[in-house]
């Protein structure tokens, strides 16, 4: 299923709107929609503003729930980045994850430039990068996934 895109204002309002119909929500003033960011299922989640930035247990339970539905259903417009911006938020995240470093250790540091392909659609760009070490590689599939859900190709 592919899930409509939604601006941080927009999930903000239909939040709000969805939490106004319940008692328990009445304290509620404002809400924040963070990402995008990799989750289960979801590249956004949300905050409380005002009121100290608390409400009652019953209130967050209520607001995590509609979070879930409309997660289901919507998810965050990634920002807009250059491709070389992309690239070095990949390799950034590349040297800091513990199975590629000690594949790139065990391989004396050198790697193989990934491809940067431009995609129709969404995700509009990829990154392939050829390795025999399948656990290196998967590792890297990731990266680019979580990537893909955060920037988009300007």
């Amino acid at each position: 299923m592919v899930k409509e895109r939604r601006s941080e204002k927009e999930l903000r309002q239909m939040m709000l709107a969805a939490a106004r119909q319940h008692d328990e929500c009445s304290e509620l003033e404002d809400l924040f929609i963070f990402g995008p960011t990799p989750r289960p299922g979801a590249n956004w989640g949300f905050g409380v503003a005002g009121k100290e930035n608390k409400v009652s247990v019953a209130c967050y339970t209520r607001l995590d729930q509609i979070a879930s539905q409309l997660q289901e259903k919507y998810e965050l417009h990634p920002v807009k980045a250059a491709r070389r911006d992309i690239e070095a938020r990949v390799w950034s995240l590349v040297h800091d994850h513990p199975t590629i470093k000690a594949w790139l250790s065990r391989s004396g540091g050198a790697y193989d430039i990934a491809s940067f392909r431009k995609l129709e659609g969404q995700p509009n760009w990829t990154m392939e990068w050829n390795t025999d070490d399948q656990l290196a590689k998967a590792a890297f599939e990731r990266i680019v996934r979580s990537v893909q859900t955060q920037i988009e190709l300007e």
